[in-house]
């Protein structure tokens, strides 16, 4: 259980490459590392909201 999320910036790029991205392998190793930054796709969400990254 992780206990604070990554930095702000660094979650932009990772979300950036996986919408963004033309390698798929580019997209894949985004979506890992933005759900493995966070205990799950709804908390990932919420900060995506929170930080108006979405």
């Amino acid at each position: 259980m992780q206990n604070h999320a990554p930095p702000v910036s660094l979650v932009k790029t990772w979300y950036h490459l996986l919408c963004h991205a033309e390698d798929e392998k580019v997209k894949a190793h985004a979506q890992e590392m933005l759900l493995g930054a966070f205990d799950s796709p709804e908390k990932l969400k919420q900060f995506l909201l929170e930080h108006k990254v979405i």
